[in-house]
């Protein structure tokens, strides 16, 4: 905090560099942000684009990677479930939700 203001509230439960998002506008385009970053890696694997890490099935891209974001980790649930449920779609679960 600046000016050495003490933390407060909410501010007092959250780790240094996180920040608390209060209104709805705000938390949706975040929410939309990050479904759309993890769309984007996996939508690569829908086609050849020259990628070093050469795999068509996008369950594995997704166990490789360590989502952080609560949103982000939604979708990567739903792949993993259909991904269980049929063995095949994962790739289009997500890149159909970014």
């Amino acid at each position: 905090m600046g000016f050495g203001m003490q933390p407060y509230g909410i501010q007092l439960m959250l780790n240094e560099g996180n920040k608390h998002l209060s209104g709805l506008d705000e938390v949706v385009v975040k929410n939309i942000d990050a479904c759309k970053q993890l769309s984007t890696i996996t939508r690569t694997s829908l086609g050849p684009n020259d990628k070093l890490f050469v795999t068509n099935d996008a369950a594995t891209i997704v166990n490789e990677l360590e989502v952080q974001h609560p949103a982000a980790k939604i979708l990567v649930l739903a792949a993993r479930a259909q991904q269980k449920e049929i063995d095949d779609g994962a790739n289009l679960t997500i890149s159909f939700a970014g």
